[in-house]
């Protein structure tokens, strides 16, 4: 383990084949993570130097992010934000937007309880009210914590679990589907999400998938590794060349019913959309103490937060299973929770819209369709594009 209770990178990987592939796979690792930084750090700065027209004024265009467009007139667009720097992405499309009134509804993919990116977050705050007085940002945070520490640097903040946004139509119970399976993680292939904790769970399967932070080197080892565990362990995900491929949602949902347990095994994160999912399918859940508000809608009746040791989450996760509480029980007092929670949005969201122009009625259903919806992600350049258009204000 690191500093930071994540796994090491040859823990992820496990025993390697030879000494050569052994000093292969640490030398791509050593050039990716370098690549990595200076990537990050070029994308984190350039949106808060660049000039707002000329020959450089594009340089950020590429950057990666996702916009939701909630109403067009008034503009509100709804956003997901973090990393060392979060505002990078607000920095680079404000600019693009500068002349439009315009409102950015925030929501941290990662916590915000952490006071030095707070810190900076807070100055870059003041940078971009000085330069987009137009603009509006709204954070919608995960925990009253997070809500605190962003409103106390400046922020214009509310609590609001971005767990919210999973669909309750597309993750439920199936009830003509087996359980063959103890327990369900899914996990993408990271240090964080430590995977090693449930290797003592007897009959485990992983819904997993890369997203870059490990070389395809290191990820087939580390999917080898997860294969090498059980025989009664298994990955869902279909293998092309060693790599796990994606599944659909509704793919998910089928292997979620599979299973007895869903399990959350980070330390840190955000508020982990398959926590949610899990529980719109009828799943209990086995978590370890947690930053990031994964825990928000949790009930002890069925959810467990054990030690973070595969034996104690071996144990909690047979006591749920043997507890055998009906799915539709934990779906309906889930959904409970949830639809307080997005009536108090909805009447958040109506006032906006009316303290911005508009003459809508208010809100009565839930605006949003789930996240596959929310989070589709492109350039800086292709999202300006797509949500500039000519205004009478």
């Amino acid at each position: 383990m690191d500093k930071d209770r994540q796994e090491t990178f040859d823990e992820m990987v496990g025993p390697v084949g030879s000494t050569i592939e052994r000093l292969l796979l640490l030398a791509t690792r050593r050039a990716h993570r370098t690549a990595n930084k200076l990537r990050v750090s070029a994308r984190k700065r350039f949106p808060f130097i660049l000039p707002a027209s000329g020959p450089l004024s594009d340089l950020d265009g590429g950057i990666e992010m996702s916009a939701h467009i909630f109403s067009r007139d008034p503009l509100v667009l709804y956003m997901p934000v973090g990393g060392p720097r979060p505002l990078h992405a607000l920095a680079a499309i404000g600019r693009r937007l500068a002349a439009r009134r315009a409102t950015f509804l925030l929501m941290p993919m990662w916590t915000m309880e952490r006071p030095a990116i707070v810190a900076q977050m807070g100055r870059d705050l003041a940078w971009y009210a000085e330069r987009f007085p137009r603009h509006e940002t709204i954070f919608l945070c995960n925990t009253e914590e997070e809500r605190r520490l962003i409103a106390a640097v400046g922020g214009n903040a509310i609590f609001s679990n971005h767990n919210l946004m999973i669909s309750e139509d597309v993750f439920r119970p199936l009830p003509d589907v087996p359980v063959e399976f103890d327990a369900v993680y899914n996990g993408r292939i990271s240090p964080m999400k430590r995977h090693y904790l449930a290797f003592e769970i007897e009959r485990l399967v992983h819904i997993t998938y890369s997203i870059g932070e490990l070389t395809p080197a290191g990820a087939r080892a580390f999917t080898r590794r997860l294969q090498a565990q059980s025989p009664l362990h298994r990955i869902a995900n279909p293998l092309v060349d060693g790599l796990a491929g994606r599944l659909t949602s509704a793919e998910v949902n089928r292997v979620y019913n599979q299973a007895a347990v869903g399990l959350c095994l980070s330390a840190v994160e955000g508020a982990m959309y398959s926590s949610m999912e899990y529980l719109m399918a009828g799943l209990p859940i086995v978590s370890t103490p947690s930053l990031g508000g994964r825990d928000v809608y949790f009930d002890p009746d069925y959810c467990i937060i054990a030690e973070p040791e595969p034996a104690a989450i071996r144990h909690a996760v047979e006591t749920l299973r043997d507890r055998a509480i009906p799915r539709a029980e934990i779906r309906r007092r889930t959904l409970a929770k949830v639809d307080a929670q997005r009536q108090e949005l909805m009447v958040f969201l109506s006032e906006l819209l009316r303290r911005k122009g508009s003459s809508a009625p208010p809100i009565e259903t839930w605006p949003f369709s789930g996240t596959e919806g929310l989070m589709r992600w492109g350039t800086v350049r292709e999202i300006a594009a797509s949500v500039r258009q000519p205004t009478s204000d």
